[in-house]
């Protein structure tokens, strides 16, 4: 049964990404402001939280783990967090995190976009299976694995990727992978669409319809609508409306839209969108509802 059968939305939050408070003043940076980001919105009703791991500065900590780690161990404090940081080329602060959980929580859920680790791979039906395309004996792509082994590692540390869609292409993988089992149901997917970011999906609600249809019948998924980087606050409610009318979740927050919402805070954006839930006669969905949907036990009890 999904979230949405039991009458649930399953919410997410982008809290700061890669922009500035240049761009929105409420923006956080370093973990003493985005562990309170991260709690303020949750208590306002987001299921999962995704955060960049930044530096006081706003510079990105793309591999410091210890930053993620007092995020997380400062939120689980006051909340059920169930929150997870992004990266760039290495995952080796993933490992780390699920290792060496911090205090009060554990990480349940790992970015993982297809973009950065797909690269030049054929589909042979005929086999029901990845290949690689070679361009010679003496192609470094030859030495490549036909699937990412990071999915390996995932399942090693019982961590659920959270799949990021850009775009038609990377949604064609997904689903073949789910067919052949090396993506585990449900899928956790994020699609994203922007009117500024052309390697994204095009912003339109119908394409939203168009990308369901890849998804084959009988592949269990949870899959959260994501405007990212849009200059329209109009199309991205456009966008999370015609997802909310699906069955599926939204995301929200000033890290993936300033430009659309330039002085917003991140929990007024999770008021907003709970607003268009229980609009909807449907409410958020819990952490504790989004563990049960991908059969996990329940988290530690936060620390009072």
């Amino acid at each position: 049964m999904s979230l949405h059968d039991d009458g649930k939305v399953y919410l997410e939050v982008g809290v700061n990404e890669v922009v500035s408070k240049q761009d929105n003043p409420n923006v956080p940076y370093g973990a003493d402001e985005v562990a309170p980001d991260v709690v303020s919105v949750i208590r306002a009703g987001a299921t999962a939280v995704h955060f960049h791991a930044r530096y006081d500065d706003g510079r990105q900590a793309w591999t410091d783990d210890e930053v993620s780690r007092r995020v997380l161990s400062a939120a689980a404090r006051e909340v059920d967090v169930l929150a997870y940081p992004s990266y760039h080329g290495s995952l080796e602060h993933i490992w780390a995190l699920a290792e060496r959980p911090p205090a009060g929580t554990r990480l349940l859920l790992t970015p993982f976009d297809p973009v950065q680790h797909v690269k030049r791979v054929l589909w042979l039906e005929e086999e029901n299976r990845f290949g690689v395309v070679s361009f010679g004996p003496d192609d470094p792509n030859n030495s490549r694995p036909p699937y990412p082994p990071e999915l390996d590692r995932f399942r090693e540390l019982g961590l659920i990727p959270n799949i990021a869609v850009f775009n038609a292409a990377d949604m064609r993988w997904v689903a073949l992978a789910a067919r052949i089992g090396i993506l585990s149901q449900p899928l956790n997917i994020k699609l994203f669409f922007s009117d500024r970011w052309v390697s994204n999906n095009d912003p339109d609600p119908d394409v939203i319809d168009f990308l369901l249809s890849r998804i084959p019948a009988g592949i269990e998924h949870e899959t959260v609508v994501v405007p990212y980087a849009m200059s329209s606050a109009e199309r991205a409610e456009k966008l999370w409306e015609r997802a909310l009318d699906r069955g599926l979740g939204i995301r929200v927050g000033i890290g993936d839209c300033p430009w659309a919402f330039p002085t917003a805070t991140n929990t007024e954006m999770v008021e907003r969108a709970v607003e268009l839930i229980q609009a909807r006669g449907l409410e958020p969905a819990t952490a504790a509802d989004l563990r049960a949907r991908c059969g996990v036990p329940a988290a530690e009890t936060a620390m009072s």
